[in-house]
């Protein structure tokens, strides 16, 4: 392949930025404009983790949108779209598959989307009625976007920022002391990674928009939680994308570690997961929120370390 001259000088930037190290102000840091769902912890505690809710910008208006790792495509809520005016879209809609199984879902026609500094246009998304945070969260910004950088989130100091720069894309994290995981990217971008839960090894989906981590509840028994978990009374409605819903259990003193250094002992949720969904757990912001954490789609690895924020 011939070069131009004019794109030498190009090449050789890019080449130079990859080799680069990523600096500890790379970076675009995004406003953090929530972090928990009242709903949320009234049902499962204080104990439930916050969600990275960010201000995005639709058509040119600033609404609150959740940072969800855990789900393929970009989500309007329905009465957000209606309060922006969208028109449906004539020649697409999508199918949903959340916890309550399969809905067809309407697009919206959305002019422009801009989460800090990148700007997506003409884009035609789903529109879903969504769960506890529907009263005051506009929609998910899902893997199909955030797939584009890297990810870095530290609630506990009010910090998560994206990183597009060539030397930040598949480079470690620029902190010490993270621990790296590899990380199976599926083709809709879900990030999975392998885990153990009560001392067993299992797959498991990096889901920031998850407020707890979730166990399949036909899978209870291969990690050791009696059938006595499923008899009592249900603790709540456990929402996902789409329309569905599901009784949930929720089940004490679960054993979770991350790589060799990241542990807790923590209640989790026992409710039925999407049988297409290739992973018996989901993996939510109780265990991933107090922690910092560092996704490089590129690299195909997590990092994890203590959050940054001061004592």
């Amino acid at each position: 392949m011939k070069l131009r001259p004019s794109s030498i000088p190009l090449l050789a930037a890019l080449l130079l930025a990859s080799c680069a190290a990523c600096r500890p102000d790379e970076g675009e840091r995004l406003v953090v404009v929530a972090n928990a769902a009242p709903a949320a912890i009234a049902l499962l505690g204080r104990g439930a983790g916050s969600l990275p809710v960010v201000l995005a910008q639709a058509n040119g208006v600033a609404l609150p949108f959740i940072l969800d790792t855990g789900t393929g495509l970009t989500q309007l809520r329905t009465s957000f779209a209606a309060s922006l005016g969208l028109r449906v879209d004539p020649e697409r809609s999508t199918h949903i598959t959340g916890m309550g199984g399969t809905s067809r879902m309407p697009n919206a026609l959305l002019r422009d989307l801009q989460i800090g500094r990148r700007v997506f246009r003409n884009l035609s998304v789903p529109v879903a009625p969504g769960g506890e945070q529907v009263e005051r969260i506009a929609g998910i910004i899902g893997a199909d976007l955030l797939r584009r950088g890297a990810l870095e989130i530290d609630l506990p100091a009010s910090r998560v920022a994206l990183h597009d720069s060539p030397s930040c894309l598949a480079a470690p994290p620029p902190w010490p002391g993270a621990e790296e995981i590899p990380v199976e990217l599926r083709l809709e971008g879900l990030p999975i990674i392998t885990i153990h839960l009560n001392d067993r090894p299992v797959r498991a989906l990096v889901d920031t928009g998850a407020v707890r981590t979730v166990l399949r509840r036909d899978r209870i028994a291969d990690f050791g939680i009696p059938a006595s978990a499923l008899t009592a009374p249900p603790a709540g409605t456990i929402f996902g994308t789409g329309t569905g819903n599901a009784a949930f259990h929720l089940h004490q003193g679960a054993r979770l570690r991350l790589g060799e250094r990241t542990q807790a002992t923590l209640p989790i949720v026992l409710a039925p997961l999407p049988p297409t969904l290739p992973v018996d757990v989901l993996l939510g912001q109780d265990m991933l929120g107090p922690r910092r954490l560092w996704l490089s789609y590129a690299g195909q690895r997590l990092y994890l370390a203590p959050s940054s924020a001061r004592p």
